[in-house]
């Protein structure tokens, strides 16, 4: 299971260390023999772009693993929830397309 740091000694907090070994695990889950790409993960997640103008949400996800913004609660537990067997509600072949130059 992936590592969480306690705050509080209550409120769990997902770590970049922790995200980046969920995009692994589920990369093993979801049949693809690889970790998720940060854009997959993003779009499981439903996740914008940070910043004007970015459309990616790999970035949002760089982010969180640089520890360059706070991982949220509800981000935390969607992933907990995927690791611990809940599906996105997208279909998994759709998040992992691959983008389409623009």
């Amino acid at each position: 299971m992936v590592a969480i740091a306690q705050i509080k000694d209550t409120q769990p907090l997902m770590t970049g260390n922790a995200m980046r070994d969920a995009r692994a695990t589920l990369g093993e889950m979801w049949g693809l023999d690889r970790p998720l790409k940060m854009s997959e993960l993003g779009r499981a997640l439903r996740l914008g772009g940070r910043g004007q103008g970015r459309k990616d949400p790999g970035e949002s996800i760089r982010d969180y693993e640089r520890g360059k913004t706070t991982i949220s609660g509800p981000v935390s537990v969607a992933i907990e929830m995927m690791l611990a067997g809940a599906r996105p509600p997208d279909d998994i072949d759709d998040l992992i397309k691959q983008e389409k130059p623009q």
